[in-house]
């Protein structure tokens, strides 16, 4: 960008409108005809979510909180696909050749969003803050000077916790998963393409082979909430190298990571449970995907073993196509399990 501004100073100093115009054409975006794909760039929006639509590497991007950005691979018209997700698609509305709406598809519904913005916003790369590297057998964490003192316990624990992770999901030639700790919240958030994320948003998983955190230092996590966290991201990792599919359905996405970590809560803090009031396993959110995600997973572990959660997330919790039984069914021997192990044992 110095670059270009110099050269547009000088042109102008030439007072040679020719080349000053010659070369404002040049310039990629000036003319909306070079570049028809920006009608589509900016922030769209719907009830607090906000995706934004940018190039990276002259290629289209979705940009969506928490997550690698998505290449777009024109369909037709104004209709796009994801190379990630082969059943989402997302086509574009125009009035008076302006884009003024998203809709997102994919199986089982849709989405409008609405365009907020004409600009995404800059999200430089973040590497720049993250200097230091160690390598493990399995794992490259890359780190600020802010935990150049607890890099090793860190990384000793994380490949302690991969040995039963993997034996667990029988899974072999993962990828080497990048961990990338962040000096602060601040440059977490928006390593995460979230800059306006909660507070409360610490560490996520960012594809496949990458997971991401604020320093331990900067939000007060003490060790043990700390490590369970590692293991839970990198389940989530482990999860989408067996079905790229985030949060489908939340409550085993969630659920299996709580377990994998060994983060256990007790259900009888649970009301519901105590008086035999369960939920529906596709209501589970607002932190409840959290509290019962590991006694769910012991569950169906308990039950029917674990080749049936690796099943399960396959079929994304498809219980008819895993077990022959219907959701109701299902979610009637998960609770009653768990009401008998804990509620009526405990007494």
């Amino acid at each position: 960008m110095l670059v270009k501004a110099s050269f547009v100073g000088k042109t102008l100093e030439m007072k040679s409108s020719i080349i000053l115009i010659f070369f404002l054409l040049s310039l990629p975006g000036v003319c909306q005809n070079t570049n028809p794909r920006a009608k589509y760039y900016g922030k769209y929006s719907t009830k607090g979510l906000v995706v934004q639509i940018a190039q990276i590497d002259s290629s289209l991007v979705l940009i969506v909180p928490g997550a690698p950005p998505q290449l777009l691979i024109h369909v037709e018209g104004n209709k796009f696909k994801t190379n990630t997700f082969g059943d989402e698609s997302f086509t574009f509305s125009e009035k008076n050749g302006k884009v003024e709406e998203m809709i997102s598809q994919r199986t089982g519904g849709s989405l409008k969003l609405k365009k907020i913005s004409d600009t995404p916003d800059n999200l430089n790369d973040t590497d720049s803050l993250l200097p230091l590297r160690k390598t493990t057998d399995h794992f490259s964490f890359y780190y600020s000077h802010v935990d150049s003192g607890e890099i090793n316990a860190l990384a000793d624990k994380l490949e302690s916790d991969y040995l039963k992770i993997v034996s667990d999901f029988k899974i072999e030639n993962l990828p080497t998963t990048v961990v990338r700790i962040y000096p602060d919240l601040q440059s977490f958030h928006k390593g995460i393409n979230f800059p306006n994320a909660p507070n409360n948003l610490l560490a996520t998983a960012f594809g496949k082979d990458d997971f991401r955190m604020a320093s331990p230092k900067s939000v007060g996590a003490d060790s043990s909430f700390l490590y369970k966290g590692m293991a839970h991201e990198f389940t989530h990792c482990v999860h989408l190298n067996i079905d790229y599919s985030p949060n489908n359905p939340r409550w085993l996405w969630e659920g299996v990571a709580m377990y994998e970590a060994n983060w256990f809560l007790d259900p009888k803090e649970i009301s519901a449970i105590r008086h035999k009031k369960f939920p529906h396993l596709a209501s589970l959110d607002n932190g409840m995907e959290y509290t019962l995600g590991f006694v769910i997973i012991e569950a169906i572990n308990d039950i029917w073993g674990f080749e049936t959660i690796i099943k399960l997330i396959k079929k994304k919790g498809d219980s008819f196509a895993v077990l022959q039984i219907r959701e109701k069914e299902f979610e009637k021997k998960i609770f009653d399990h768990i009401y008998g192990k804990y509620i009526l044992n405990s007494h």
